[in-house]
């Protein structure tokens, strides 16, 4: 059974160990009260899990927890966009700017494969998280000034079709489709079958010599099969009489 008063000595009595870890926070972004806090958070974990038989002290397995709870505050401070999910970006999360001036301090330049190499983590993790912790995350919610409390969202172009407009869409090609199948009811299986060539197949389309020699007839004769069939589709899809033979007006789609 725990023993809370002997923990909390023993939280109590290390806490300036918390502070000392803060204060090497302190330029990460939280506040250094909100550290505190997470650190006496480690603290309280690794006091409870300490095992004095492994013959290390509590101050030395309290650091590893104390570090750990506040890097990850730091980390899910940063911004709304989750970041330093892998080993390699809390290096470079943590790393990139010591990294950064002492490279400068050798008088060489600090570019990505410089960082790279001396975080030991891959090129394209240092490309990829640069930009990201060079700036700040914006929420779109967000006032676009002090003065103006219209959304940062507002402002950007949408060159797309709007919901509304995706979903009619749909709803319409949907109508198409199931016209055009009711119409193919009405045709003969051989008309069915050049229109199916002709204008449906995922393939390129057939040509009239190809299916005259398929059904034993001309050329012409199958362009008149096919005309036949287009002009029973459009009265069986309700179409003008003006409308395009290509089965465009229909919503067919190879």
């Amino acid at each position: 059974m725990e023993d809370r008063a002997a923990l909390a000595r023993l939280v109590q009595a290390h806490l300036g160990l918390v502070v000392k870890i803060a204060t090497e926070f302190r330029h990460s972004g939280p506040a250094l009260e909100d550290l505190i806090q997470e650190g006496n958070l480690g603290l309280t974990i690794a006091a409870r899990r300490f095992d004095p038989g492994q013959g290390t002290r509590l101050a030395t397995y309290a650091t590893y927890w104390i570090r750990a709870c506040m890097m990850e505050h730091v980390v899910r401070s940063h911004g709304p966009v989750r970041i330093g999910t892998t080993r390699a970006q809390r290096k470079i999360f943590f790393g990139l700017g010591r990294a950064r001036r002492r490279i400068e301090r050798g008088g060489q330049l600090a570019t990505c494969e410089a960082l790279a190499q001396a975080l030991g983590v891959e090129q394209k993790e240092v490309e990829s998280m640069t930009p990201r912790l060079s700036r700040r995350d914006l929420s779109l919610d967000a006032p676009r000034s002090i003065d103006d409390d219209r959304e940062v969202g507002g402002m950007l172009a949408v060159d797309g079709p709007t919901p509304e407009e995706l979903v009619a869409g749909n709803q319409e090609a949907g109508a198409r489709k199931t016209r055009l199948l009711s119409g193919l009811e009405a045709l003969d299986p051989r008309e069915r079958a050049i229109i199916q060539a002709r204008h449906l197949s995922q393939a390129p389309p057939a040509t009239l010599e190809t299916l005259g020699e398929r059904f034993q007839v001309s050329r012409e004769r199958v362009r008149q099969i096919e005309l036949r069939a287009i002009g029973k589709l459009r009265a069986a899809c309700r179409l003008e009489p003006s409308a395009s033979c290509s089965l465009e007006a229909l919503g067919a789609t190879r």
